[in-house]
């Protein structure tokens, strides 16, 4: 009997050098690997090789997983928890080899082809060229990006909604859904916190924010800024938005959630003074956190002097009024 056929669905457990060197076993279906690649090759065979579990391996280097890119089946790929700083997506003249005895992909071969799933958590992910990157991978909708230094907004990264605006085809971020409504909400936002603090020239925009002029087109966006001017009532409500206050804050006690209109130009600073005002607070000072759908923990507003616009908070934004202890 031919063993290819009949280890069919074999989950297999193994050294990175068995994977890179014993190059085409058939049919596994899974494969979950425990150590540090050592090879220098492109992984060619395992055809039916769907799911494949590199995390915790100590892989540092992108260029060992683009060895990968030329699994036909591939579709989920593990890689949490090693030591990868950047991602790019691989161009096909990358990846010429001889040709050692297998057929040549050069015309059709397209890198990752059939990949939906890929986790990244717990790396040294710290730039927005890396998750634009991930545009390129033709059917990637499952994307994990916690535990980087982009995602860290204490190490100067970015919130989900601008992992949402970048990432055009992602459906799930982090193990949570993006729904059409919060997709919508979130590549607005972004447009306007692009608009609020970049003025640089175009080209430079485009360079740093990959969608920004088709996220504008889509949501027929102009290019200015809400005035500030009263220059009659339709400009003065194009510059309010609707945010709702929910007191959380255990001495605050129970009050009722309010919905207020404000200048999205109204600053972090100035907002915290409104609440005082508007909740009765004496002796307690607030600190503010936006609560985002899908996002398990709210964000915390810091920046008196940001805006609200500048900080992309938009109408039906939810605000988190807590006590400074």
């Amino acid at each position: 009997m031919d063993p290819k056929k009949s280890w069919r669905n074999l989950y297999l457990s193994a050294t990175l050098t068995t994977l890179w060197t014993w190059m085409d076993f058939g049919n596994i279906i899974k494969y979950s690997v425990p150590v540090q690649p050592v090879s220098s090759t492109v992984v060619q065979g395992f055809n039916s090789l769907r799911l494949l579990n590199l995390e915790n391996n100590c892989i540092s280097a992108w260029d060992e997983i683009v060895k990968l890119s030329q699994l036909p089946s591939l579709e989920q790929l593990f890689l949490n928890d090693n030591n990868l700083n950047h991602v790019w997506y691989p161009d096909c003249g990358q990846l010429d080899e001889p040709d050692n005895g297998y057929e040549s992909h050069k015309k059709t071969f397209r890198p990752f082809k059939t990949l939906r799933s890929l986790s990244l958590g717990g790396n040294n992910i710290e730039d927005l060229e890396s998750v634009d990157s991930l545009n390129s991978f033709p059917h990637l909708m499952d994307i994990r990006l916690s535990d980087n230094p982009v995602a860290d907004l204490a190490k100067g990264g970015v919130p989900r909604f601008v992992f949402i605006a970048r990432l055009a085809k992602v459906e799930v971020l982090n193990g949570s859904e993006v729904d059409p409504r919060e997709r919508k909400e979130s590549e607005i936002r972004y447009v306007r916190l692009v608009m609020s603090k970049f003025h640089s020239p175009p080209e430079e925009i485009r360079r740093l924010h990959p969608r920004f002029d088709e996220l504008k087109k889509i949501h027929g966006i102009e290019d200015e800024r809400p005035s500030t001017v009263t220059s009659g009532p339709q400009k003065m409500a194009s510059g309010l938005i609707s945010i709702s206050l929910k007191c959380v804050g255990a001495s605050i006690g129970e009050k009722p959630p309010l919905a207020k209109k404000l200048p999205a130009t109204t600053t972090v600073g100035k907002l915290k003074n409104l609440c005082e005002s508007f909740f009765k607070l004496k002796s307690i000072k607030p600190i503010l956190y936006l609560q985002e759908e899908g996002s398990p923990l709210p964000t915390l507003l810091d920046d008196d002097m940001a805006s609200l616009i500048e900080l992309g908070i938009g109408n039906e934004s939810t605000i988190l009024v807590d006590e400074l202890s």
